[in-house]
């Protein structure tokens, strides 16, 4: 509602409150419909949420004076499935109607989940026992108004991969031009030292061009879809809006997944690159491959994205979409 707007927003854009997505439960993760976490109306038109929440980044933590959870949950006699789930705002800390911090909701964090990479972004179990919150939109749109937000997300979770391999390739290449190990197979390259760069080496080499491929061709991938959202939202020519949005409909989890595959191999070669060194933590590399990894998890693994495109977005518009992107 305009309300929830007016009263959430302002704080949010100005980053003096933070956000959290609360979709996945212990028993429920890409299969949403599954979820059981319940929301009871209130006399006050608000709502009571009960459930527990798990794999929530940014959950809890004193970065921020607020945290504004968006919450999953089912209203009384909701159909069963992905049809029956509805969206609600639940705040760490309740608003009041002047816009002041007042009492303590209830959402609470049971525990961090302790990870194979990227360690610093706090990953909550988070418990909501009878948590005060408030219905966005209308019941039962839940999923549909949540994936308006998980498609950015997808995208953003490209371009994490893609930086990701980018990071290691500026890693890698240094270090190749400085490591001296053996000559270079057509002989020295660098007779004043004992040994030449390892960037002469072939297979060195080789890693360094795969990922300069991968990291260049995801860039300019990532600019022709950036270009396609710009396009639908901000273009004045109907028709043009139209097929901008039907692409970025169809190249979200080509995207996705794409770049985010490449952004393993490009750290993999990277850390392959730094041989021995490549495995201690001092160096990076290995921290770099722990942390790609989970791209190709979160927002919907990468059989997912699979399944999206060819279900969903080919199948589902007869080949219209595919068709569209051909020409």
């Amino acid at each position: 509602s305009e309300a929830l707007k007016e009263k959430y927003l302002p704080n949010m854009y100005a980053g003096l409150w933070s956000g959290s997505m609360c979709l996945t439960e212990a028993h429920a993760g890409t299969d949403l419909g599954l979820l059981r976490t319940r929301a009871e109306p209130r006399d006050d038109g608000s709502y009571a949420i009960s459930g527990s929440k798990i794999f929530i980044t940014g959950g809890e933590h004193d970065l921020t004076e607020n945290i504004i959870h968006l919450v999953l949950a089912r209203v009384p006699d909701a159909p069963a499935g992905p049809k029956g789930i509805s969206l609600f705002l639940v705040p760490k800390i309740l608003v009041n109607a002047d816009g002041t911090l007042g009492e303590r909701n209830s959402p609470s964090c049971g525990s961090i989940e302790h990870k194979m990479g990227i360690k610093a972004s706090a990953t909550c179990v988070m418990n909501f026992d009878q948590a005060t919150g408030w219905l966005v939109d209308a019941p039962n749109k839940g999923l549909a108004a949540m994936f308006t937000m998980m498609n950015y997300e997808r995208l953003g979770v490209g371009i994490q991969g893609l930086a990701q391999g980018e990071r290691s390739y500026q890693s890698a290449i240094d270090y190749a031009r400085e490591r001296l190990q053996s000559r270079a197979p057509t002989g020295a390259q660098n007779s004043e030292k004992t040994a030449d760069p390892i960037i002469v080496h072939p297979d060195v080499r080789r890693m360094l061009l795969t990922m300069k491929a991968l990291n260049e061709g995801g860039r300019a991938f990532s600019s022709y879809v950036a270009l396609q959202l710009d396009t639908a939202k901000y273009s004045q020519d109907p028709p043009a809006r139209l097929r901008a949005e039907q692409l970025v409909s169809l190249l979200t989890p080509v995207a996705k997944a794409f770049l985010t595959d490449m952004g393993l191999e490009a750290t993999l070669h990277g850390q392959m690159i730094f041989g021995g060194h490549g495995y201690i933590r001092e160096w990076g590399q290995e921290q770099l491959v722990r942390d790609v990894r989970i791209t190709q998890i979160y927002e919907g693994t990468n059989g997912i994205q699979a399944l999206d495109l060819t279900g969903r977005k080919i199948v589902g518009s007869g080949g219209a979409l595919y068709r569209l992107f051909a020409d």
